[in-house]
């Protein structure tokens, strides 16, 4: 059996303060587990490392030399984990994206990385929801940019950064606001916007249009056509899609929204760090 690194700690703390108590103290345990876990050491080494006393605490020739030994695993046990941390900032990875977002979020999320993460290189793939999960499970991406509500499977777990407002647009030309019959333009199936907004302006199947659009570029040259009216996330908008079309209208008053962030396995040892560079997808 091999001494454990929490011990070793225990019999570090010891020496420096040559106090049970104080040792305690400093690793955050009772007196009492600080000497169960030197006595373990103890156990596993069969040496005696310290002789006790009511007065004092002497270590041994053998336990000086072994003290010695600790602080050289524990500075190598520190050097690896942070080697390891520091290895995923500084290492080639892939990151899955949806369409409905990666156009309108990836130019300023990847002017933020080359300033706090220079050494880190980052390649997309773009693809429906569903299948970014499917190469999220083979370990084909690191983690995936993703929109929610979203129903995720075990062993992928979501990590919301903030709230995209769903906002109607429509041409200048029409006469109201209201969704009529066959009305609504959206996005085709497979797209996680189309259910968003389903959801969020609780729109019936009667509402959509019978055409549907396989990006948000061909959505809203529809509607410039006023073949329809449609909703558009807010950071679309703000990348400026509209910009080529004087024609249409954004409504200020977007009524519902749906969450950006992120999905990455929960075994994955690096959620720490994905999350770090997740940050900066924040607008």
């Amino acid at each position: 059996m091999l001494p454990s690194i929490k011990n070793l700690q225990y019999l570090i703390a010891l020496r420096e303060t040559l106090h049970f108590s104080k040792a305690s103290e400093k690793c955050f345990v009772s007196q009492s587990t600080l000497s169960a876990g030197i006595a373990k050491l103890e156990q596993i080494l069969q040496t005696t490392l310290v002789e006790r006393n009511n007065k004092k605490v002497v270590f041994t020739s053998i336990g000086e030399k072994i003290v010695l030994q600790a602080m050289l695993v524990i500075s190598n046990t520190k050097e690896l984990t942070d080697m390891a941390k520091t290895d995923f900032l500084e290492s080639a990875i892939v990151v899955g994206t949806i369409p409905t977002i990666s156009a309108y979020i990836l130019p300023n999320f990847l002017r933020n990385i080359e300033k706090i993460f220079p050494k880190l290189k980052i390649s997309f793939v773009e693809d429906t929801s569903d299948n970014l999960l499917e190469k999220l499970n083979q370990n084909k991406i690191d983690f995936a940019i993703f929109a929610f509500p979203y129903d995720l499977p075990n062993g992928v777990k979501g990590h919301e950064l903030f709230r995209d407002p769903l906002c109607l647009i429509q041409h200048k030309d029409r006469k109201n606001e209201k969704i009529d019959s066959g009305d609504l333009l959206l996005l085709e199936q497979g797209h996680c916007l189309r259910a968003h907004v389903m959801q969020g302006y609780a729109i019936s199947e009667k509402q959509l249009s019978s055409f549907s659009c396989s990006s948000v570029s061909t959505l809203v040259a529809m509607i410039d056509m006023n073949l329809g009216m449609s909703f558009l996330p807010k950071i679309a908008i703000d990348f400026g899609v509209l910009s080529p079309y004087p024609n249409l209208i954004a409504k200020s008053n977007c009524q519902a929204s749906r969450g950006i962030g992120i999905v990455y396995r929960k075994n994955n040892y690096q959620a720490e760090n994905i999350k770090k560079i997740a940050e900066n997808l924040r607008t």
